[in-house]
């Protein structure tokens, strides 16, 4: 006769990381769900303010590569929640990402539902959660947040400084391409005048550019780059800021930039292309 032996086994710990029912809930992909909690639980237990985390700790921790990594930032920085830059890190010479979580932006429904089905159960309690963190991130502002949110403005104009820069720039040298200055002879098809606008991703990297660099030698290895563009021979991207702004694989180094920066810099003492 057999001996049931579990009876009196105490039940053990539920030692799953995934509450399956719940995920039904969310409108996120798998590796979507666990960034977006871990990005609330980092702005909660670092009391609300912005913090850092590098790109290695985010695929050592979580499984989520760089450029699988970089997709699902853009989308949530598209949603209004999350906002991101680049910045060095305190007391060295090295840079990394810094996020911000903005619980009041979550707790709205046309964000939440983006995240969580609307008919759910699960929305109305994910709902309260944000408002009641949203109340909890006000309630522990203080000067150094609002310092760094004159940071996050401070960004935002150079930014757009730079862009007026990189928009007038190109303008300038399609003036020139029409007139023939560029090419040596007038094209049969001008180019008009433009205005340019950025992405998140391009936003950022024009300001780690311009933290080591800064706006003059932007301008100047834009020049050289555009006009590669135009003669047509060296570069001919599908995308013309992308490509000026990659990174090259291995040294995360901007390749384009720094050629066409060093291009200039041998080239342009001229009058006609300056």
């Amino acid at each position: 006769m057999s001996v049931d032996t579990t009876k009196d086994m105490p039940k053990p710990v539920h030692p799953l990381a995934t509450n399956i029912l719940r995920l039904h809930d969310y409108l996120l992909a798998p590796d979507e769900v666990v960034l977006f909690d871990a990005l609330v639980v980092k702005s909660i237990s670092f009391h609300y303010k912005t913090f850092y985390y590098s790109q290695q700790r985010i695929e050592r921790e979580m499984r989520i590569k760089r450029t699988r990594f970089e997709k699902i930032v853009k989308m949530y920085e598209e949603m209004g929640w999350l906002t991101t830059y680049i910045d060095k890190i305190p007391e060295t010479d090295g840079q990394i990402r810094y996020f911000y979580v903005n619980f009041t932006t979550l707790a709205q429904p046309e964000t939440l539902g983006k995240i969580v089905r609307g008919e759910s159960g699960l929305f109305a309690d994910m709902q309260a959660y944000m408002l009641y963190h949203s109340d909890m991130a006000y309630k522990a502002s203080t000067p150094a947040t609002r310092q760094e949110e004159r940071k996050k403005k401070k960004d935002s104009e150079i930014v757009e400084e730079i862009r007026v820069i990189l928009q007038d720039t190109m303008n300038e040298r399609r003036k020139m391409y029409n007139n023939g200055e560029i090419t040596d002879e007038k094209p049969k098809r001008t180019l008009l005048m433009t205005t340019l606008a950025l992405t998140t991703q391009q936003k950022n990297s024009l300001l780690e550019l311009n933290y080591r660099y800064g706006t003059e030698a932007i301008r100047q290895s834009f020049t050289a780059y555009y006009d590669c563009v135009l003669e047509g021979d060296s570069y001919k991207p599908k995308n013309l800021l992308n490509y000026f702004l990659s990174k090259d694989k291995f040294s995360s180094d901007y390749g384009i930039f720094t050629d066409c920066l060093n291009g200039f810099s041998l080239a342009y003492s001229g009058p006609r292309k300056r």
